[in-house]
C-alpha cells in the first residue's frame, strides 16, 4: 500500500453530513410508510369488528320482524282489525317507517308480556326515547278497529334495538311489477313486502349499514278469499 491510499482512507473513515441527511430522510420515509399502513391496517380492523357487530345486531332484528311477520293472522271483517298497516317517514337523516299488524308471534315481547302467547296488534316503529334513534315496538289487543287503537289503549314501548336506527318499508305491486311506498288496501295484507334496517356504526363518520330482505307473508293467499272471523259489533 502506498502512501497516496494511506492519505486518503485517513479521510473516509466517517460518514459525511450529506450521506446523513440522504439516510435520515430515507428513513423517514420508510418509517411515515410503515406508520401508514399500520393505521390503515388499525382502521380496516376496527371497522371489520364494527361490521360483523352490525351484522349480528341486524340480522337479530331481522330475524324478529321475520318471524311476527310469518304469523301474521288476517280475517276479513268491517271493522278493519285484521288490516295491514304502515306509514311513510323520510323526514330525518334515515328512513323511520313504522309498520303495524297481527300476529301471534311473541317475537319482542317480554317473556311476561300478556301479549307473548296470544293474538296481538303488534307495531314497529323508530323513535328518539333515549336520545338517538332506536326500533322500538308496542303490542295492544287485537280487537279494536286500527283508527281507535292508539286512543283506547296505551301502549309501552318495549326497546328492540338501539343499533337499529332507520327502517324502510316497501309493497311489491304485482300489477306493475314494481316496488311502491304505496298500499291502498286499508282491510287486507300485502303478500310481498320489502324491509331495509339501518343498523349505526359506532364510528360517527361512518355511514349506518343497510339490512334488506324481501319477505312472503303467508297468510296473504287467503286474503283473496276474505275469510271470515268473529262478527265484532
Amino acid at each position: 500500500m502506498n502512501a497516496a491510499t494511506i492519505h486518503l482512507n485517513k479521510y473516509r473513515k466517517g460518514f459525511t453530513l450529506l450521506e446523513l441527511l440522504v439516510a435520515l430522510t430515507l428513513l423517514v420515509i420508510a418509517m411515515s410508510i410503515a406508520f401508514q399502513a399500520f393505521s390503515g391496517t388499525v382502521r380496516g380492523w376496527k371497522r371489520g369488528i364494527e361490521v360483523i357487530d352490525g351484522i349480528k345486531h341486524g340480522d337479530f332484528a331481522m330475524q324478529q320482524i321475520k318471524s311476527a311477520l310469518n304469523s301474521t293472522i288476517y280475517f276479513f271483517n268491517p271493522r278493519k282489525t285484521y288490516a295491514f298497516t304502515f306509514e311513510k317517514d323520510s323526514s330525518g337523516g334515515l328512513p323511520a317507517d313504522s309498520i303495524s299488524f297481527v300476529t301471534s308471534s311473541g317475537a319482542m315481547m317480554p317473556y311476561d308480556s300478556p301479549f307473548a302467547r296470544g293474538p296481538h296488534r303488534l307495531r314497529l316503529f323508530i323513535d328518539e326515547e333515549f336520545g338517538a334513534p332506536a326500533l322500538f315496538a308496542t303490542a295492544l289487543p287485537a280487537v279494536p278497529d286500527v283508527e281507535d287503537e292508539e286512543s283506547e289503549f296505551e301502549a309501552e314501548p318495549i326497546l328492540v334495538s338501539t343499533a337499529v336506527q332507520g327502517l324502510e318499508i316497501l309493497v311489491w305491486d304485482f300489477e306493475n311489477e314494481e316496488w311502491t311506498e304505496e298500499w291502498e288496501k286499508e282491510n287486507a295484507v300485502p303478500e310481498r313486502i320489502q324491509i331495509t334496517i339501518y343498523v349505526a356504526s359506532d364510528d360517527e363518520d361512518e355511514d349506518p349499514i343497510p339490512f334488506m330482505r324481501v319477505l312472503e307473508i303467508p297468510v296473504a293467499e287467503s286474503v283473496q278469499d276474505k275469510l271470515t272471523g268473529p262478527s265484532l259489533k
